[in-house]
């Protein structure tokens, strides 16, 4: 049997397309809130060459209940049918959605409800039929605000329990559960109902057969139970509930149900029951986005600073490494380094990101003290060295050491975050030698009213600082997740190094 062939004939091994649609349409009633919209989209999977179709659209169905208002991509609606001139495309290139704008009809109220029909009648290829409910008004979920969770220990399991509300005004038919946290914590329990990323940073639970009723609150079950790594410090995860209402690849927000980056469990499902107290004493979110929790994990680090030595006569210049290597066990936020050059010698070049904004405040490596000393802020993961590199200039004959000092944080370093314990305070400090014998100081000596600092000879590192053409991590890149899973760009390699 010859095969057919050309745009308008399929050939004998073509799929034709398949209807995607979502199952249900809320129109809304009232503003629009984030997630919320007016537009449905009429959505077909395909996987053959570009071809010509033709969609028509039977609204007699929603008479009295929601008129199509317009249509996009030249699409011309009228109540009760119409039709629209669509082209189908490979699905790589693009989704094969026809878009119509829907608002409620005169006088209708939650709860009206009536069907969509429609035909695509793609050229060459079988007709494809498929119906949809639309709804006037739409639900509206809430999630529990959790309490503070106390200090966790390493590896203790630990319930998060989520109650969800419908402050909408028409039943939520399906429900969305989307539970993200940082990567150190990972789910006890794998729920066949949920699908998992590799990684565990990210639980997405489907319940396309659970009803929420206007005012009615719901308690998941079984609760969710959580579990810090070894590596975790501080922590955080955040949960969030929407109406699910799509049989389709995209449902709504926040994500679509075959990322291919997650898998199933198979542990037992979840499930929504009503709750006891109905919501009693529970404080709910006051908008569809998630709530955070935040999760203390009793561990501590040890960070060992890094130092180096420079030999030379007076006038030479020097390229030096300085930094820390995190020892765990513990991924700690931000490393801090603070680095205090030689009294003899000036910084003539220090790190600098070009890409960063132009204030100092943006770089990853700042000095307040005319290049004196430098603080440099990144972070690391357990195992990993981190260097940073300047050009010293040696200025005089002073043989005193500078010094390198480290702390690390939960956060941020400074007043947003938390220090973490360190169980080998001997080795947050090292020398950057001149000599041998040299003296080491890791405080700052009082300015003597000469220009200089206690006999240190003031280098140009601000100005160096600015045409340096070293690359750093930007203060701006620092990942919000620990997990890893994002590649070094290649301009850090230079002075990333792990071990």
């Amino acid at each position: 049997m010859t095969a057919l062939t050309g745009v308008d004939q399929a050939t004998a091994s073509e799929r034709g397309p398949r209807d995607i649609t979502q199952d249900y349409f809320y129109v809304p009633l009232h503003s629009q809130e984030p997630y919320t919209s007016d537009v449905l989209g009429l959505e077909f999977a395909y996987d053959g060459p570009p071809r010509n179709a033709e969609l028509t659209v039977d609204a007699a169905g929603i008479d009295g209940v929601a008129v199509v208002a317009s249509g996009a991509d030249g699409c011309r609606p009228r109540m009760p049918s119409f039709t629209c001139s669509k082209q189908l495309h490979p699905d790589s290139e693009g989704w094969n959605m026809q878009e119509l704008k829907l608002r409620p009809a005169a006088g209708a109220r939650a709860g009206d409800s009536g069907s969509l029909s429609y035909t695509l009648k793609p050229e060459g290829l079988p007709v494809v039929r498929g119906s949809l409910k639309v709804i006037v008004g739409r639900p509206e979920l809430r999630v529990n605000e959790s309490a503070a969770l106390k200090t966790t220990a390493v590896g203790e399991t630990f319930s998060v329990p989520i109650v969800i509300r419908n402050t909408g005004d028409v039943p939520a038919r399906g429900v969305i559960l989307l539970i993200e946290g940082t990567a150190d914590l990972s789910a006890a329990t794998r729920h066949s109902n949920c699908r998992y990323a590799m990684d565990a940073d990210t639980i997405q639970c489907l319940l396309p057969d659970a009803v929420i009723s206007p005012g009615e609150t719901m308690r998941m079950k079984p609760v969710l139970r959580v579990k810090p790594s070894r590596a975790a410090p501080a922590e955080r995860l955040s949960y969030g509930a929407w109406s699910f209402h799509s049989s389709g690849r995209h449902p709504g927000p926040p994500c679509c149900v075959d990322d291919p980056g997650l898998t199933p469990g198979q542990g037992t499902p979840l499930s929504l029951a009503p709750d006891p107290t109905g919501g009693k004493g529970t404080t709910f979110t006051t908008t569809p986005e998630p709530t955070e929790v935040k999760v203390p994990v009793r561990n501590t680090a040890d960070i060992e600073a890094i130092g180096a030595a420079l030999r030379g006569n007076v006038g030479t210049t020097h390229r030096i490494r300085v930094g820390h290597r995190n020892n765990g066990p513990a991924e700690t936020g931000e490393i801090r380094t603070v680095f205090i050059a030689p009294p003899g010698t000036e910084v003539i070049r220090a790190p600098y990101d070009p890409e960063a904004e132009e204030e100092m405040a943006d770089q990853v490596c700042r000095t307040k003290n005319r290049g004196r000393s430098y603080t440099c802020s990144q972070y690391s993961r357990v195992g990993q060295k981190v260097f940073y590199e300047f050009t010293l200039r040696t200025t005089s004959d002073d043989t005193r050491s500078g010094c390198v000092s480290v702390s690390a944080w939960t956060g941020e370093s400074g007043p947003g975050g938390t220090p973490v314990k360190d169980t080998e305070g001997s080795n947050d400090t090292a020398p950057v030698e001149v000599a041998e014998n040299g003296t080491v100081s890791c405080a700052l000596p009082e300015e003597d009213g000469s220009g200089g600092v206690g006999g240190w000879a003031v280098g140009t590192g601000i100005a160096a600082l600015a045409g340096s053409a070293l690359l750093v991590a930007g203060h701006r890149r620092r990942k919000a997740s620990r997990s890893g899973s994002t590649p070094t760009p290649w301009w850090l390699t230079r002075f990333v190094r792990e071990q």
